[in-house]
């Protein structure tokens, strides 16, 4: 029997890979018009269990606690971190790279006009206001929690070739600041006023998105982000296709 021919092996790799891409993004797509389709309310007095409710108000801590942001050493009730790398991209311009990055949160309260509200679950969809903690250049000494951090973590590389710079290129890579890490947080803090979507249950709220943004806001931070996946799903399935078909 004969065996398939390297295009075609490769086209239906494309294939795969593109439609997980398109996927996940289009279900994070449907996640930010969730904002949208969900019912603004202050209680869930009026509302039935397994909808979608859109609340504002006042985050505080429950008996869960809270968590510690890495970078900042912040207690937070939602949180998302990054460490981005500055490397050569598109057309060979810098830019920062996310090269790790995770989200969270606690069960939390949100207190409304109306009284408290239990967000029971912890969600992995956070667009909070954005703060880079600390910017570190290859060869200088990091911040002790964020030394801390990449010490505790195998996630995050400990060296790359555009933060090793290798023989020759250093000069350049110094002027363009390749290798450079950016450590940024988006947290929601006690105190902080947030946005909750979510779903309706028996103890409270399951949340799908946690925000500080307004309606339009959040979604077109959300939609933005799911773009690239878009286009890069898109592309990697039109390949696969051509090489299946040619």
């Amino acid at each position: 029997m004969a065996l398939p021919a390297t295009s075609d092996l490769f086209g239906a790799a494309m294939l795969v890979v593109g439609a997980v891409v398109l996927l996940v993004s289009l279900r994070y797509v449907w996640r930010a018009v969730a904002v949208y389709r969900a019912t603004p309310t202050d209680s869930l007095a009026r509302a039935p269990p397994g909808s979608l409710v859109r609340l504002d108000g006042t985050a505080e801590a429950s008996d869960e606690g809270t968590l510690t942001a890495p970078f900042s050493g912040r207690e937070s009730l939602a949180l998302r971190y990054a460490v981005e790398e500055r490397r050569l991209g598109l057309y060979l311009l810098p830019w920062f790279v996310t090269i790790h990055e995770r989200a969270g949160s606690v069960p939390f309260r949100l207190r409304t006009p109306e009284g408290v509200v239990d967000v029971v679950e912890p969600t992995r969809t956070v667009t909070l206001g954005r703060e880079v903690v600390a910017t570190v250049a290859p060869g200088e000494t990091p911040p002790e929690r964020v030394a801390g951090f990449e010490a505790r973590t195998d996630a995050v590389p400990t060296t790359t070739v555009w933060y090793a710079r290798p023989f020759g290129v250093g000069a350049v890579a110094s002027a363009l600041s390749l290798g450079t890490r950016r450590y940024s947080e988006q947290r929601a803090t006690p105190g902080d006023d947030v946005t909750v979507v979510g779903r309706v249950t028996a103890a409270g709220v399951d949340p799908l998105v946690v925000s500080d943004r307004s309606p339009v806001g959040t979604v077109r931070r959300m939609a933005s982000t799911s773009l690239a996946g878009l286009a890069v799903g898109a592309v990697a399935l039109s390949l696969g296709v051509l090489l299946l078909v040619a």
